[in-house]
């Protein structure tokens, strides 16, 4: 192993803003000079972030001899002096640290609050901070907690190859990247030195749904990532997940891109349950074009056997494509029922560079490494009561798993299938369909086209009231819904209007529920004895803090729990969450950060 080495030295002067890169820096007790100097604030002084606003994330910042420049979309360079700054005194909060900060300009208040629709401040911590943190020892800028974060680039490698997309460093806001390591080589280091500087590690970073933001768009990504696959190998029992390490300076210096970081003493390192390593590999069999651009793999495990799965679950599937490690997630079509073979079903896309890979390159005898199944979203055990199984577009696929168990397992009385696509030659497997539909006299399948030809006898146009009405008894189905996040929430908004029960709703979680397709109502909340008016379109952390009511949260993303609030009146839309068991689910428990209000709410925490 080579010596480890600095690589990297990012700085962000105002917090939730775009970074800047050093070739060298120096280092104060507060943290590096220019990282997090400056925060918006609302009016009353609490900090405005990405986590609320990630379109922040866009805006670019550069250092000036006199002061700083900002540029955004859309808007013409910000000129910020520091000579021009008001410097007067003006509360600031972050976290539960109330202190002292500076006002800077009115123009830069003005281009902030433009920019992001909301009247903000830009506020200045000054030379020296006034934020005096005692598990720190020291005063500290405007950073969350600690002043400086490093981060191996082995550590960010090992998290792409496990997860589904590529994810960078600017994601996790990292001032130090080490290179020269082995993944998570940072979560032993206890003292280290750096050129000029010793620092401690202090704390692992736990993180949040700020890492979800597509540093591009602006946006948070709907599939979670990457909270969702560090949450397989980087979270503790309660849920909190965590990449790099908070450092606090011991001492003043310059810092340079390429010095060697000298391990001056050793710590044992964090232990974090591994759901993700198990390895299989498997050899493709069988190609099977199921629909138009849909293409079914079948494996065959190398060797042993297929490992165990319930119908739903899905498999993550490890390609090496132009010299990089990816995982990809894709739902079981093979039913558990079958045990043989397995199959996966993928979807040409456009710009889809892993399904298409496999549509044009995956051959019979080629081989693939995949880790163990597993999923949330699955079949529950089954009783006498009757079952509609709700897709659309490449949603099929758990479906298609689920029937097949259910024609295998013969003991079903009453199921509906319903798949929506856009014409007959995307119909998947309808020969299959058809067939299963003309043999079981339990079974209806329900094909609905939304371009449908002159002679198409069956549903036409996209789900809707009058499509579910032809369902017999369908508020009392358990339902399974896959597809686009649109369909799903259209299809459980139609199925409550019909009055199946929520607890009777399942479907794929891919992103957590931070709104609400219901009409706007306004809507009476109560949080531990404060009541204050709300609406049925945002999530209940969202609206207590533009209340001003003090709720407790880390990740914002349903992993971590630290939100987690009773509810003793009303009711929520709350989506599945890791962070919620069935049985707290059953004591009334919520998660703030992920449940919409649907009508009056109490809740205690």
């Amino acid at each position: 192993m080579s010596l480890a080495t600095l690589s990297d030295i990012h700085v962000y002067p105002v917090k939730s803003v775009g970074g800047i890169s050093l070739s060298n820096a120096w280092v104060e007790r507060q943290g590096l000079t220019f990282d997090r100097r400056f925060m918006l604030a609302l009016s009353d002084g609490s900090m405005v972030t990405a986590r609320k606003y990630p379109q922040m994330v866009t805006i670019r910042s550069m250092l000036m001899p006199d002061g700083l420049m900002f540029t955004a979309p859309g808007k013409a360079a910000l000129s910020l002096r520091y000579a021009d700054f008001k410097r007067q005194e003006a509360n600031a909060t972050v976290w539960k640290d109330t202190f002292t900060a500076y006002t800077t300009t009115d123009d830069a208040n003005d281009w902030f609050s433009d920019f992001l629709g909301v009247n903000v401040e830009l506020l200045f911590c000054g030379e020296q901070s006034n934020r005096y943190r005692e598990k720190v020892g020291n005063n500290v800028s405007f950073a969350d907690g600690y002043p400086l974060l490093i981060i191996s680039q082995a550590s960010l490698d090992e998290l792409n190859r496990r997860s589904s997309e590529v994810h960078s460093m600017d994601q996790f806001r990292t001032n130090l990247v080490a290179s020269g390591t082995e993944p998570f080589a940072e979560d032993s280091w206890k003292r280290i030195r750096i050129g000029e500087v010793e620092f401690e590690a202090v704390k692992p970073c736990e993180r949040c749904i700020l890492t979800t933001v597509d540093v591009v768009k602006g946006d948070f990504r709907a599939n979670k990532e990457p909270l969702r696959s560090l949450s397989q190998f980087r979270a503790n029992e309660q849920g909190g997940v965590f990449f790099g390490q908070n450092l606090v300076a011991k001492n003043e210096g310059r810092i340079s891109a390429g010095d060697v970081i000298e391990v001056l003493e050793y710590k044992d390192k964090e232990v974090y349950e591994d759901h993700g390593r198990s390895g299989i590999s498997l050899r493709c069999v069988e190609r099977e074009e199921m629909a138009r651009d849909f293409m079914t793999f079948w494996f065959e495990p190398c060797c042993g056997l297929v490992p165990s799965y319930l119908p739903g679950q899905y498999l993550p599937i490890e390609l090496d494509l132009n010299g990089q490690s990816i995982v990809r997630y894709y739902t079981l079509s093979s039913s558990p029922s079958r045990p043989d073979r397995l199959a996966i079903s993928v979807k040409r896309i456009d710009g889809g560079m892993v399904s298409n890979w496999l549509v044009e390159h995956l051959h019979e005898g080629d081989k693939l490494s995949a880790q163990m199944p597993t999923g949330a979203f699955h079949l529950e055990e089954q009783n006498e009561q009757p079952l509609l199984l709700l897709s659309a577009g490449s949603g099929v696929t758990p479906m298609l798993s689920m029937l097949r168990y259910l024609v295998d397992s013969g003991n079903q009385t009453d199921v509906v299938f319903y798949h929506q696509c856009r014409s007959i030659e995307d119909i998947p497997c309808r020969a299959e369909l058809e067939q299963l539909n003309h043999d079981h006299d339990w079974l209806s399948v329900r094909l609905c086209l939304t371009q449908a030809p002159m002679d198409w006898f069956g549903l036409k146009g996209r789900l809707s009231l009058s499509h579910l009405k032809q369902i017999r008894d369908v508020d009392q189905r358990k339902v399974y819904i896959c597809g686009p996040d649109g369909f799903m929430q259209k299809a459980r908004n139609l199925l409550q209007k019909q009055g199946v029960a929520e607890a009777d709703i399942y479907q794929e979680a891919f992103g957590v529920t931070t709104s609400s397709s219901e009409s706007f109502a306004t809507v009476e909340l109560e949080i531990d004895g404060v009541a204050f008016k709300g609406d049925n379109q945002h999530t209940l952390l969202e609206q207590a803090e533009n209340a001003g009511v003090p709720v407790a949260n880390s990740c914002r993303a349903g992993f971590c729990g630290a939100c987690k609030v009773k509810l003793l009146e009303g009711e929520v839309t709350q989506s599945d969450s890791a962070a919620l068991f069935d049985d707290e689910r059953e004591q009334g428990m919520v998660l703030a950060c992920c449940c919409v209000p649907k009508t009056d709410v109490k809740v205690i925490s």
